[in-house]
């Protein structure tokens, strides 16, 4: 597997204006052909940023920032990201609120608070299981 960190950027990282949240680590894990973003409490800025600084940027499965919260979430971020598999790590209420994302198109979404933990494994072959 190859591990990739794609933000904060070093500009990021002395900018003391943006929150914690906006400095949080972003990576990309490639496996088999395969590639898994890990997105942390990234809010709207760095979301927006992210996709500036890596504009071809794609993943299978992602696993969407700050936990989903529509509050929080840049219109285009996911969309760009090409995903089969979204996964919200989401409470309860959160959930029966409607304060979460809901998907559109084909891809997948998993809400830790509906579906439990959740298990992603890619194979030697790149074949994705959940």
């Amino acid at each position: 597997a190859d591990i990739k960190i794609l933000w904060p950027s070093e500009q990021a990282c002395q900018n003391e204006q943006l929150d914690d949240n906006d400095k949080s680590m972003v990576c990309l894990i490639e496996y088999a052909g395969r590639r898994m973003l890990l997105c942390s409490d990234i809010e709207t800025f760095s979301q927006k940023e992210l996709l500036r600084l890596n504009p071809n940027l794609k993943a299978d499965v992602v696993i969407v920032p700050h936990h989903g919260s529509r509050r929080t979430l840049s219109p285009d971020f996911l969309e760009g990201l090409d995903a089969e598999i979204f996964i919200c790590s989401c409470s309860r209420s959160d959930c029966e609120k409607s304060r979460v994302i809901k998907p559109k198109g084909n891809a997948e979404f998993l809400y830790t608070a509906e579906h439990g933990a959740v298990v992603v494994r890619i194979n030697k072959e790149g074949l994705i299981r959940r």
